[in-house]
């Protein structure tokens, strides 16, 4: 089984950090309309928002990017692919080549500055996701998929 880009954890801290940046934005709007307009508003109010944006900096950035990784493997057995994915609730999926109806490939604008690709893989049944390859690895997974489906659509001929 492969790992994803060890480059997926800083993607996905600087996802999480602009994430948590419009919260405190938010809850520092709150905090100033709660003490100059709206004075009816408990106190508590501003500091249960400065509190969830404090857990989601200290979760989201720090700790979430880290399990994602340690826990997100994928791989190409002779007729499957295999993904592990999961930090709670571990899902193991096995999607059979031959199902296989579209690839696709996912490159947002901080993915494309860090050369990263996504692979999304579309079955009648479901959709799986690999995230955050290395371009070349992207490609060449993509690669090596349209192969085996190629290859067996003309040994079925």
């Amino acid at each position: 089984m492969k790992k994803i880009s060890p480059k997926a954890i800083r993607l996905w801290r600087i996802k999480a950090g602009i994430y948590a940046s419009v919260c405190l934005l938010l809850t520092i709007i709150v905090f100033i309309l709660s003490v100059t307009v709206l004075e009816f508003l408990p106190w508590y109010v501003p500091l249960a928002l400065m509190l969830i944006t404090l857990y989601i900096v200290l979760v989201d950035i720090w700790l979430v990017p880290r399990l994602k990784y340690k826990f997100f493997r994928y791989g190409i057995f002779d007729d499957e692919i295999h993904v592990h994915e999961g930090i709670f609730i571990k899902k193991q999926k096995a999607v059979p080549i031959f199902r296989i109806q579209n690839i696709d490939t996912t490159v947002g604008p901080i993915m494309r500055r860090m050369k990263l690709k996504g692979i999304s893989l579309r079955t009648p049944a479901e959709r799986v996701y690999i995230p955050e390859l290395q371009e070349e690895d992207a490609d060449s997974l993509r690669t090596t998929i349209r192969d085996i489906i190629n290859k067996q659509s003309r040994s079925e001929s």
